[in-house]
């Protein structure tokens, strides 16, 4: 019963998840002769480098558990980089409600209702040190949560960035 509990209450929660990611990648790059890889980014004025390295850590464990070994970036098959964004949206949607009793009696009202909210993407860009060419781009775009804790923070990032590159390197 514990366990049918907590498989609902896991169901239930990822299904409330609004993360997208989009893949694209060049189909005639050989991915079966990548081994290493390097993570390049700088820290841009006002970017929170907590999440910076968060971010870092997490690109690095997700390729490491693949099987790739990280190099520095002059002798890497493959070097990522990424970028962030953060956008603040806001949805509007028409509410309907019946007001009324009775088989002949009553109207429909409709009330405009505002959400506002913070979007995040995340781009994620492998390219090829020796011809420079981006070889591999991975999109996440997610409704931002609140996290209150640092653990809840790395925790997010981790989960983000193993489904990004869930699918890396493409099966050909």
């Amino acid at each position: 019963m514990k366990y049918l509990l907590t498989s609902l209450l896991l169901l239930f929660f990822s299904a409330c998840s609004t993360l997208s990611t989009n893949v694209d990648y060049d189909t005639q790059y050989n991915f079966t002769n990548v081994h290493t890889f390097a993570i390049v980014h700088k820290v841009k004025e006002g970017e929170n480098s907590l999440t910076s390295e968060r971010i870092n850590k997490a690109i690095a464990n997700t390729l490491k558990a693949k099987g790739l070994k990280e190099v520095d970036s002059k002798s890497a098959d493959l070097v990522f980089l990424y970028h962030t964004h953060v956008q603040n949206k806001t949805d509007i949607y028409t509410d309907y409600q019946m007001v009324g009793y009775g088989r002949y009696g009553g109207m429909v009202i409709s009330t405009p209702r505002a959400y506002n909210y913070d979007e995040g993407r995340l781009i994620i860009d492998a390219y090829n040190p020796k011809t420079n060419r981006t070889i591999y781009r991975a999109v996440a775009t997610d409704e931002l949560p609140e996290k209150k804790t640092p653990q809840e923070r790395e925790a997010y990032i981790n989960k983000i960035i193993a489904k990004t590159l869930e699918n890396f390197p493409p099966k050909q």
